[in-house]
């Protein structure tokens, strides 16, 4: 069961995601897939992430899309990216939102 202050951090997410006009579909398919990770990783404030697995949850089938989402995210400050690039070993994601 998840506690109702792990509960008030994904609502804090979706209603930054919600109310932000700079996002597209994709950019939402994408932030969804992190906070599926985020809760795998029991709210962890970095997780580890890869490529093909947020593709997966996301529906992306094209890297080009994905890289081009990632930035987008990044620069729109929703989260911090630290690129892994040895193979078994995921990315390293935060959050970069007020009341995370």
């Amino acid at each position: 069961m998840i506690r109702i202050g792990k509960n008030k951090k994904v609502l804090t997410i979706l209603e930054t995601i919600s109310s932000d006009i700079n996002i597209s579909i994709t950019d939402t398919a994408l932030l969804h897939a992190l906070i599926n990770y985020y809760m795998r990783a029991k709210h962890a404030d970095c997780f580890q992430v890869t490529r093909s697995g947020l593709m997966k949850i996301s529906k992306i089938s094209s890297t080009r899309t994905y890289h081009k989402c990632i930035k987008n995210l990044i620069q729109l400050g929703f989260i911090n990216y630290t690129p892994s690039y040895h193979p078994t070993n995921g990315s390293k994601v935060s959050w970069r939102i007020k009341g995370i």
